[in-house]
């Protein structure tokens, strides 16, 4: 029998790191790959052996992966995975194809196996530092609320953030600390010259529909893919997609934590080409708090109690992010 290591995995039922029981010597030889329609994908089954998870039920269109700390759920034909009841926008649908249900080999690489095995993500970077990045700003007001604009709910939300990861020990730098106007590339240039970082850019939501409500998450869509909201597939490789693993391990980690915290609407960890991401050379997301135009989350944001929630809900999910890493090396 392979010898199996502990390596640590996110829980996102709790937003905590603990200790899960996957198979650590398994490699790329270990992947039986399918080719259909120019791309490649591995089997239900395949995942099923190779992460070791104690339990894989089919039923119908649905696909079970069960382990004592974790849950992840496939559907044929669906764009979006759950794992511990966290909503994941994949890259490409889940296919059918001889009773098998097939993922993309790009979202195993680039979603999954960071997900599932963050000790093994290559890249991994020591940081001490947050950069926190305000969104908007000046006379860019960013979404009209019902109750107020984004641009100041972001900033007192980073602010708030500001405070509560420095009494946790870390440094922080603010891509902007008061009603000052930055470009896109501005903020990236203040995150790359940070070192020993990693970057969160704060937002809060609007819609032309009042019922539109939720969180999300993005990190930078992997090269060759489409963006979750649509667009055109992107070939290029872009600076931060040197970081791929780390943004989506992030990614995970803020956005699970507050699932669990506040109990919000789930909209799901995305994927997409934001400019403030494509030139990031350190991890990096992007955290939509809510919607300002639905009538019950704009209550809640415009609620400074909930905008401290939030920032302590991120704040939380850095420090496990910072554990998981240090507890690899």
């Amino acid at each position: 029998m392979p010898r199996v290591i502990y390596a640590f995995a996110l829980s996102f039922l709790t937003g905590v790191l603990l200790l899960t029981t996957f198979i650590g010597s398994s490699q790329a030889k270990d992947w039986e790959i399918y080719r259909l329609g120019g791309r490649d994908y591995v089997s239900d089954e395949n995942v099923a052996k190779f992460y070791r998870f104690h339990g894989f039920t089919k039923e119908e269109k649905d696909r079970l992966f069960s382990h004592p700390a974790l849950v992840m759920t496939w559907t044929i034909g669906s764009q979006a995975i759950y794992v511990n009841e966290t909503k994941f926008n994949l890259s490409f649908p889940v296919i059918e194809s001889g009773g098998r249900a097939l993922l993309s080999t790009v979202d195993l690489a680039k979603l999954v196996d960071p997900v599932l095995r963050p000790s093994q993500i290559k890249k991994f970077i020591s940081f001490n530092t947050i950069v926190i990045d305000a969104g908007h700003g000046g006379h860019d007001s960013g979404a009209k609320g019902i109750q107020g604009h984004e641009k100041d709910y972001a900033l007192d939300t980073a602010n708030r953030l500001k405070k509560a990861l420095e009494a946790k020990g870390f440094k922080t730098v603010m891509t902007r600390s008061n009603d000052t106007f930055l470009t896109l590339g501005q903020r990236v240039d203040i995150a790359n010259r940070t070192r020993n970082a990693i970057f969160v850019s704060l937002h809060y939501n609007a819609s032309g529909s009042r019922t539109a409500q939720g969180i999300e998450t993005y990190a930078l869509a992997p090269q060759g893919t489409r963006s979750t909201n649509g667009g055109n597939p992107w070939n290029s490789l872009l600076s931060g997609n040197e970081r791929d693993a780390e943004n989506i391990a992030l990614a995970t980690a803020v956005h699970a934590h507050i699932i669990n915290e506040l109990s919000p609407i789930d909209r799901g960890i995305k994927r997409a080409r934001f400019n403030v991401l494509r030139g990031i050379n350190k991890p990096a997301i992007l955290f939509e708090g809510g919607f300002i135009t639905n009538p019950t989350e704009s209550k809640l944001v415009h609620d400074p109690a909930h905008r401290q929630k939030i920032a302590d809900s991120i704040c939380n999910a850095v420090v496990n992010f910072k554990n998981a890493i240090s507890s690899k090396r």
